[in-house]
């Protein structure tokens, strides 16, 4: 028997395939408290407050009896008591000393399967075995599937459990990223510290940690302002002043302390006798509808008959899953380079560019560089990268890469090594590249991700709601995530709940799915001068079909103007080249899902003069 409880309820007999976890509310708090108290008597009072808060009805001891009982039968769990026979091998629910005990080995239960793999991540990271922390924590954090308990109703006892594994797992994800941090690897981690400190404005280690993150990459001022945020909603939310740790942070950013810039411990040294670094992050989510992209990837990548460096270039409209894929590739083809797997983001979470002399100091720390090396410019921190690479059997991964001219400094030069590059834009980077262009999954692959992705229950209840569930979501992997994400979040809520939502936020300039940032970071990328023009023929009003004549009388510019920004459009993935027109032009239509997710109500046409 194996019982999961980070996350939504499982349990498994003897076939581990087989979920057998039961329907019945009062019978699944049964199982959750019994299991968090595996080989402790529950005394049957503890129960009863459990399930009926403290207001038991008369007959409550017989619906403990009965719930325990189903619980025997579906589980095959006998019934010892005390005094009796010996018990045999196996899981068994008993009954002794005022009780209930549940008999299962400690690592049948993914709660104590986790809780020893953190308490050994705090005692690496306390001997300043930063990479090795970091592992054991990850390894940790991959037990959990959502918040504990998620799907369970709870009473005091489960409530109070709930919390303390909330901030277990919110521990763990610190331990992580703190030793990420020791390892000189905040780009990395930046868009989750970001996160973090969002969720949490009054968590000021999570607050320190973003603020830390930020200053190693330059970006002083907006590690101050973090601060400044985390001050405000600490004294309005709890009437407190920072504690003295974030105002020493605070003040060594403004002071520019130079320690801040530097991973404590004895990082140096690891580095320098490992010089293996493994810089990429696990896949969040599995994939669906793209075996044939995944296998031709890692194909490349792994292929030892090429004489030339493999290169892949993966591209897409924003939402189709380029960064995932990526990830999974690039995960599968690790072991045909043993000397390191390097990977960097070459935009941030708000579409800038990421300097690659950043990227490449966290490139040539990972590969045991010095201190004092690490402070060259870009050119000749490129060429102590080129030299380094030269021998090595290493892959680098880039991705949100937004113009070939950042790459060039960041390519290996070993014929042995190999590079995957995640792109906003369509890139030319050499004659040799394989290219691999995603479009959003089908209706049945998108209907199958969506389906494995929440409770069978949740798709025998309403089947034609989460159809159309689904066809709001464009074929785009990212917002079926975040909606079954939403649908996990509240397990509450039906198909028909889920659709109002989508539809009902959109209208109202509101982003559900989390699609929109996606698409402003994308165009982002464009000259300042065409962000509004191009915003404006994502107008509703708009035809969803377009040419420069008429691209040009929306937007009063001229026919060549128009032309250029729908070209533009089109390099970026958002917008689809037709057959020519009669005078030779082109026609565009917008890739599908990019007009349904991207698009704001409150989007109107920018009028500019020709």
């Amino acid at each position: 028997m194996r019982i999961n409880l980070l996350g939504p309820l499982q349990a498994y007999g003897d076939d581990d395939h087989a979920d057998l976890v039961p329907a019945a509310q009062k019978v699944r708090q049964t199982l959750a408290v019994l299991a968090l108290n595996a080989n402790r008597v529950v005394p049957f009072g503890h129960l009863m407050d459990e399930l009926w808060e403290g207001d038991p009805p008369a007959s409550a001891h017989t619906a403990l009896h009965t719930y325990v009982y189903q619980l025997r039968k579906r589980f095959s769990l006998g019934n010892p008591r005390r005094g009796g026979p010996a018990r045999t091998a196996g899981p068994r629910l008993g009954t002794a000393d005022g009780g209930y005990q549940l008999s299962l080995p400690a690592d049948h239960i993914d709660v104590f399967r986790c809780e020893p793999l953190l308490a050994r991540a705090r005692a690496e990271f306390g001997d300043e075995n930063f990479a090795q922390a970091r592992d054991t924590a990850a390894a940790a954090l991959r037990i959990w599937r959502d918040d504990a308990l998620v799907d369970v109703r709870k009473g005091p006892m489960l409530q109070a459990e709930a919390i303390r594994l909330k901030e277990l797992r919110t521990s763990a994800h610190h331990l992580r990223t703190e030793a990420d941090l020791h390892l000189g690897r905040h780009h990395e981690v930046l868009g989750e510290l970001t996160a973090m400190a969002g969720r949490e404005p009054t968590d000021e280690r999570a607050q320190g940690n973003l603020m830390t993150a930020l200053y190693r990459m330059d970006r002083r001022a907006e590690a101050l302002q973090v601060y400044r945020r985390a001050r405000e909603r600490i004294a309005t939310e709890l009437g407190l002043d920072p504690s003295p740790r974030l105002n020493a942070l605070h003040t060594a950013i403004l002071t520019s302390d130079e320690a801040l810039l530097r991973p404590a411990g004895r990082l140096t040294a690891v580095t320098t006798t490992t010089r293996v670094p493994r810089h990429l992050p696990a896949p969040r989510e599995r994939l669906t509808g793209r075996a044939g992209e995944l296998a031709r990837i890692t194909a490349v990548l792994a292929g030892q008959r090429r004489k030339d460096r493999p290169l892949v270039i993966v591209g897409g409209a924003p939402g189709t899953g380029k960064s995932e894929l990526c990830l999974h590739a690039a995960h599968r083809a690790s072991g045909h380079y043993p000397d390191g797997r390097l990977y960097a983001r070459l935009c941030d979470g708000a579409g800038r560019r990421v300097r690659p002399a950043e990227i490449l100091r966290s490139f040539l720390l990972g590969l045991g560089a010095r201190e004092e090396q690490l402070r060259l410019g870009t050119t000749d921190l490129s060429l102590l990268f080129r030299t380094w690479t030269a021998d090595l059997r290493v892959l680098v991964v880039l991705d949100d890469v937004c113009d070939v001219q950042d790459l060039a400094p960041l390519l290996p030069s070993g014929a042995g090594c190999g590079v995957l590059i995640g792109g906003r834009q369509r890139l030319f980077v050499s004659s040799s590249a394989v290219h691999v262009e995603l479009t959003g999954l089908s209706f049945d692959d998108s209907l199958h991700l969506l389906e494995s992705s929440v409770p069978r229950h949740r798709i025998t209840m309403d089947p034609q709601g989460l159809r159309r569930l689904t066809r709001l979501c464009g074929g785009m992997p990212g917002a079926l995530f975040a909606l079954a994400a939403q649908l996990r979040r509240r397990p509450h809520w039906t198909a028909r709940q889920a659709t109002a939502w989508v539809l009902a936020s959109g209208e109202s300039d509101g982003d559900p799915l989390g699609v929109r940032a996606v698409f402003d970071r994308t165009l982002a990328t464009l000259p300042a001068g065409l962000r509004p023009l191009a915003y404006a023929l994502l107008s509703p009003s708009v035809p969803d079909l377009l040419t420069p004549e008429l691209g040009a009388a929306i937007l009063g510019i001229s026919d060549q103007q128009a032309e250029d920004l729908l070209e533009e459009l089109t390099e970026r993935y958002l917008l689809r080249a037709r057959h020519p027109c009669v005078n030779g032009r082109f026609s565009y239509a917008w890739e599908p899902g990019v007009r349904q997710l991207a698009a704001r109500p409150s989007s109107t046409p920018a009028m500019c003069s020709a």
